[in-house]
């Protein structure tokens, strides 16, 4: 049975390991390296004002 368990965590690691490479080598693809570096994507919302507009 701890070998069944051992062998489902190993491939449950695997196949969060690819996915994440994937992931990885799509968003190289989709976005170049100066916009992933940048921080034009959004604005950094004061704490209090974020707090105040997710509770509307």
């Amino acid at each position: 049975m701890v070998s069944v368990m051992n062998w489902g965590a190993w491939a449950a690691a695997t196949a969060l390991a690819l996915w994440m490479g994937f992931d990885l080598l799509r968003t190289n693809r989709t976005y170049d390296e100066g916009y992933l570096l940048s921080s034009e994507e959004g604005e950094i919302v004061d704490s209090e004002v974020g707090e105040t507009a997710a509770r509307s």
